[in-house]
């Protein structure tokens, strides 16, 4: 994962920093989340257990400000990590039609214009999500798990325990659904011919009319190429 990450971020050399920063803002994130968890135990804790109310209005606002300022700050990770995100699907959409411009005539012959089309736009509309939604969520989820253990052991050694059974579990039940990479494989090669011929087929459509054909000629044109094939 962090291979096909540093290769993305070789095309937003201008960029790189706000990887950086919107993955420090997460876990910025995350740590004032964590905190509130805590201090909205301590504030039940003295509330219902110790039957004391001194401080409560001063933890409300401290549990109050970490939750909000938890949110902005994730916000703008999450807003550093887009900006990343659309440069980067930009700058690919760039690299690639540069690349068409000096490709020969032998390379338009082998590779159908769906297909061109399926890896310049498609592809690089997927690279978006992995970078803008995933980079901050990744940063999150590897932190978060290490913090609340750490809180969940200074409240209780049993609430430790249990939460480092459940973290065991649900990375167990994580890497069982994982599934394999062929499948995923298999998947986009499918679709990347789906998308090729969905192409041919909407611009073969004119000469459907012209010729006063209907669409039966097209799959009789392909069975007959797949059999001479």
């Amino acid at each position: 994962m962090f291979k096909v990450y540093k290769k993305l971020f070789a095309y937003v050399p201008e960029r790189k920093y706000l990887v950086y920063v919107s993955i420090l803002l997460s876990v910025l994130s995350t740590f004032a989340i964590t905190g509130a968890y805590y201090y909205l135990y301590v504030f039940f804790d003295r509330l219902m257990v110790k039957n004391d109310l001194s401080g409560s209005a001063f933890y409300a606002w401290v549990i109050f400000g970490l939750l909000i300022g938890g949110h902005v700050v994730y916000f703008a990770g999450v807003l550093a990590s887009h900006i990343l995100g659309f440069r980067l699907e930009t700058n690919l959409r760039k690299r690639g039609i540069a690349g068409l411009s000096e490709a020969s005539f032998r390379f338009f012959d082998l590779n159908s214009s769906g297909r061109i089309r399926k890896i310049i736009d498609d592809n690089a509309s997927q690279t978006h999500s992995i970078v803008a939604h995933l980079l901050p969520d990744i940063a999150n989820a590897l932190v978060k798990p290490f913090l609340l253990l750490i809180a969940g052991y200074i409240v209780s050694f049993r609430v430790g325990i249990g939460l480092t059974v459940l973290t065991v579990a649900a990375a167990i039940l994580y890497i069982s659904m994982s599934g394999e990479t062929q499948f995923m494989k298999r998947y986009q090669q499918a679709l990347e011919r789906l998308s090729a011929e969905s192409v041919e087929y909407v611009r073969g459509i004119q000469v459907v009319k012209i010729f006063n054909a209907d669409a039966r000629s097209f799959y009789a044109q392909r069975r007959s190429l797949a059999w001479k094939s």
